[in-house]
């Protein structure tokens, strides 16, 4: 592993939002905001610049495995935290 990854399990919303704003790269994105901060959602071998899979998951609460880069989270694998207040209201 490259210097600077680092093996995470991170929680957070998925939510997606401007990126690289004012470069060639600009464009909409897919991010985990967790408490440790916000960063871009990539799967492995996924289209790091449209993932039908990732698109999906806009609005959910993950739990995700991956690798750590400065501001990518490679996901590996991940699971859908279900809303204790929409189970409820079931």
């Amino acid at each position: 592993m490259p210097v600077g990854y680092r093996t995470v399990e991170l929680q957070g919303q998925v939510i997606q939002h401007l990126t690289a704003k004012g470069s060639k790269s600009e464009r909409k994105a897919v991010f985990l905001e967790t408490s440790e901060g916000s960063f871009v959602l990539r799967r492995r071998g996924g289209n790091p610049f449209g993932d039908q899979v990732l698109q999906e998951l806009v609005g959910k609460t993950l739990h995700v495995k991956g690798i750590l880069t400065e501001h990518t989270l490679i996901m590996s694998d991940w699971t859908e935290i279900e809303d204790a207040n929409k189970a409820s209201k079931k």
